[in-house]
């Protein structure tokens, strides 16, 4: 464990210093938090409006945020930064959201989640393209446009991993939904089911996306490109070896910490709108940003990373993949 922490650290600064290196490479990150909290606040107003319509609305909404708050576990406050957190690209972070209820506000918010998810993959796929271009191709390579224009191409492929996505996902909550039966499927309980199909999909879609922007192939070919890069041992090491998730996650769930200790120290001291507290609060934010756009970002650059790596691994035969050496930022990781 402290291995692969040491080596996401690693990871994470080579990444850092490729990104100030060439700073387009983060422009695409920034973009997607700044979707995030536009498409969050489209569904909070179409939320309210929609509660704003209903009768004992104020005590439907208490009765709600009493029910979150009482369910709220610390391990779930930890995620939203991680994988399959709110801010990941591949969308598993409304999961438990039952948008699609058959009302005309469920379909709604589930066309503004359909936006929202091809946003991010979208924009995920221009990190992606632009940091192949530096790796491949030399510092300043890339070009914001041209990266554009091949995840434009590419859009319907993105759709069907999109549906493939939501397929998967139903399938996870459908899992879900028979815990409570107490059903276990060869020992193995229907809840840690769902989180495996959870966690292998969003790996596994990670790195059909490369396929999909880098090679210009369709969906099925890209899924094919995956489990030949999985089964074929090219990726010679494993995604938990290079711990960059769990430093994410960490880094994020101590912002948010701090963030929320230091709300309830200015609430109970009276000082909320003291001229400190807003500037304290305004930084705090910004660093939220930094971090959330500096993980997505970070994210994009290792999968793309393990992608040119298996690409090259694929070239030679297996005993000479030894000799092939992984992308400067992996390579400085595995040092």
């Amino acid at each position: 464990m402290f291995e692969s922490i040491g080596r996401g650290w690693k990871m994470i600064a080579a990444s850092i210093r490729m990104g100030w290196q060439e700073k387009r490479l983060l422009l695409p990150s920034f973009l997607t938090v700044l979707g995030n909290f536009i498409f969050i606040s489209l569904l909070f107003c179409q939320g309210m409006l929609f509660m704003h319509g209903q009768p004992g609305t104020s005590q439907h909404i208490a009765a709600n945020s009493h029910h979150l708050l009482q369910h709220l576990q610390p391990n779930q406050l930890t995620q939203i930064g991680g994988l399959n957190g709110i801010f990941d690209q591949s969308g598993w972070g409304t999961e438990d959201m039952d948008w699609a209820s058959g009302s005309q506000a469920g379909w709604l918010a589930l066309l503004i989640i359909t936006l929202w998810w091809l946003t991010n993959r979208f924009l995920e796929g221009v990190t992606t393209a632009l940091v192949y271009s530096h790796l491949t191709e030399g510092p300043g390579s890339g070009k914001f446009s041209i990266a554009c224009q091949a995840v434009f191409a590419s859009l319907p492929a993105i759709i069907w991993l999109g549906l493939a996505t939501f397929i998967a996902r139903t399938i996870a909550r459908s899992l879900r939904g028979k815990q409570a039966a107490g059903a276990a499927v060869f020992g193995f309980s229907l809840s840690f089911l769902a989180s495996l199909v959870q966690v292998f999909w969003t790996l596994a879609s990670h790195l059909i996306l490369p396929a999909i922007v880098i090679e210009g192939t369709s969906f099925w070919g890209a899924l094919k490109r995956a489990d030949k890069m999985a089964s074929g041992n090219l990726l010679t090491i494993g995604f938990g070896e290079v711990g960059v998730d769990a430093i994410c996650t960490g880094i994020f769930w101590l912002v948010a910490s701090c963030g929320i200790a230091g709300f309830y120290y200015a609430q109970t001291q009276g000082i909320l709108l003291s001229p400190l507290c807003l500037t304290a609060a305004c930084a705090w934010i910004v660093l939220v940003i930094l971090i959330t756009a500096m993980s997505i970002y970070i994210r994009a650059a290792f999968y793309t990373c393990l992608y040119v790596w298996a690409i090259e691994a694929e070239a030679v035969t297996e005993m000479e993949r030894h000799h092939i050496r992984p992308p400067a930022p992996l390579a400085q990781a595995l040092a």
